[in-house]
């Protein structure tokens, strides 16, 4: 029984395309001895909140890969939705519409396969802080800047002005936060409530794009970095 939302399906949604440049079939690669998506797919069938796990794919051999590790695949993404440039918020939207049944009473988690550090504990957490009343929660990461070192075009093609001469006072050191999203969770709610959780495990912060993102994930379950057990 669910500890929180007891009167949502919690749905998890794992976007697992099969083109890929930096690394062929990148979602099913081996990283130590499972396929990369089987991680996103372990957390979520392991945490309290979630009643379903699902995987929307392209590809019939990460389709197959996934039901192997549990997920569910009731459909193949059209190739329309699976290019380098699709918008994942259409790819959620289609997976949303071909889950069917009525979206108030269900709440989506997005969990992106190339980011294999995360617990059932997390998502669980998160999940906690969504059913509070927010609409949404986004995970984040901070990029410190220090203003002084910021430059902008001036007038001229070749010259660059300080950004604290051109906008004025800025704080030194501000700062500020990006999109890094390890987790998305939405939930039906009246009023627009929106949560950014900021990432702190340098673990958690690796996305897995190219060979050398393998090799520092390799490197940090090899070494027991990163606790899967939270």
């Amino acid at each position: 029984m669910k500890p929180v939302g007891e009167e949502y399906e919690v749905i998890a949604i794992i976007p697992a395309r099969g083109g890929s440049k930096g690394i062929p079939k990148k979602n099913i690669v081996d990283l130590c001895g499972k396929p990369l998506v089987a991680y996103s797919i372990e957390a979520a069938l392991r945490a309290q909140n979630i009643d379903r796990v699902v995987v929307s794919t392209d590809d019939e051999e990460i389709a197959c890969v996934s039901r192997a590790w549990g997920a569910e695949v009731p459909f193949l993404r059209p190739a329309e939705l699976s290019t380098d440039t699709s918008s994942l918020g259409d790819v959620i939207s289609h997976a949303v519409s071909e889950l069917g049944g009525p979206a108030e009473h269900k709440a989506f988690v997005q969990l992106y396969p190339t980011s294999p550090f995360r617990t059932p504990e997390f998502i669980d957490e998160m999940l906690q802080i969504l059913f509070k009343g927010y609409t949404s929660l986004t995970t984040v990461k901070e990029i410190p800047v220090d203003s002084r070192f910021l430059f902008v075009y001036g007038k001229g093609e070749h010259e660059l002005i300080n950004i604290l001469g051109e906008h004025g006072h800025v704080e030194p050191w501000k700062k500020f936060y990006r999109q890094y999203s390890s987790l998305q969770a939405y939930l039906p709610q009246k009023i627009e409530r929106h949560y950014f959780h900021v990432l702190t495990n340098k673990c958690m912060l690796i996305d897995i794009d190219t060979p050398r993102d393998l090799q520092w994930a390799e490197a940090v379950i090899r070494n027991r970095l990163f606790d899967f057990r939270g």
